[in-house]
């Protein structure tokens, strides 16, 4: 029975079929001189009730509708803003948009528009939002983030007070050839493997390349290598951490053997420990400062807006 009147519950709300779609629109909020409908609040619902796995409860339906009509009241006072300052978006500007997500994604212009209609968007209405993205961030910009200041005082304050986020660790990065070992492997196979590793170590310490080393290898004994990357040693297994200690860069360890492989490694650059200098984080502490008072100043601002508006809530 409770199924039956959640069922019955979106049947009513969210319209899902003809006889939903015959119920008249009524006001759900009147924001200035803006009309928000039943309707246009229902439409929103649908479409995050279909991003959501399980259905809600009957209460939490309710609070997800109250939640998205104080979303869209927002989003008025926003679009109202924007018109009365005369904002607008160039197709110019639009254009480096799109060039920009291109280059972060490593896309061309056809590739992205495929990947945009993979998720269920039209191209048109992805071009849309992102003209709507703009203009918010135009608006944020006007309104909010030109008057915010950081000052030099603000960002050494900061960097003196958090020394330890600047520390760095010591760090290693690496370069590996590694012979695996069967766990069936007899004593007589495992020293073969042994043999074979010293072998691949004598050619690499003539200063034949890795990548050609590991490959002569590959077929008969599974040899595989390259970059390992770069680690803190408390990132690194004790053997490696012992085996690279006292290596100098664009040197071979010693085999480091486990019960897996045999491991060839080789230290191709040392990071040391210290303290990051000022000059070398300032724009960094600049920005993140700089994003937390705007992002503080935009509540305040969309409270503002919320505040000197005619907004009433007819639900």
């Amino acid at each position: 029975m409770r199924l039956f009147g959640i069922a019955l519950l979106l049947f009513c709300t969210i319209g899902l079929n003809s006889a939903a779609a015959q119920v008249v629109s009524r006001i759900a909020a009147v924001v200035n001189k803006d009309i928000i409908t039943t309707n246009q609040l229902d439409q929103k619902l649908q479409e995050q009730l279909s991003k959501q796995e399980h259905q809600p409860s009957p209460a939490q339906l309710g609070a997800l509708r109250q939640d998205l009509l104080s979303r869209m009241i927002e989003e008025t006072l926003i679009q109202q803003r924007v018109k009365a300052l005369n904002l607008k978006v160039s197709e110019d500007e639009i254009e480096t948009a799109l060039l920009d997500v291109q280059q972060k994604n490593q896309l061309t212009r056809e590739a992205l528009q495929e990947a945009v209609t993979a998720q269920g968007l039209a191209f048109d209405a992805y071009l849309e939002n992102l003209r709507e993205q703009i203009l918010r961030y135009k608006l944020i910009g006007e309104e909010v983030r030109n008057k915010v200041n950081v000052s030099e005082g603000e960002v050494v304050e900061y960097y003196r007070a958090h020394l330890d986020d600047y520390r760095m660790v010591p760090e290693v990065q690496l370069s590996v050839l590694t012979l695996p070992i069967s766990q069936k492997a007899s004593d007589q196979e495992r020293q073969q493997i042994r043999k074979i590793a010293g072998e691949a170590l004598a050619r690499l310490r003539q200063n034949e390349d890795l990548a050609q080393v590991v490959a002569s290898y590959n077929e008969t004994y599974g040899a595989t290598g390259g970059e390992l990357g770069r680690f803190a040693y408390r990132e690194l297994v004790p053997e490696f951490v012992d085996a690279i200690n006292g290596v100098e860069e664009s040197r071979y360890t010693e085999p480091v053997e486990t019960a897996e492989a045999i491991h060839l490694l080789r230290v191709d650059k040392q990071f040391a420990s210290g303290l990051r200098q000022f000059d070398s984080v300032k724009h960094e502490i600049h920005q993140m400062i700089l994003d937390q008072k705007t992002d503080a100043r935009v509540k305040e601002w969309t409270r503002s807006l919320k505040t000197k508006a005619f907004i009433d809530i007819r639900l």
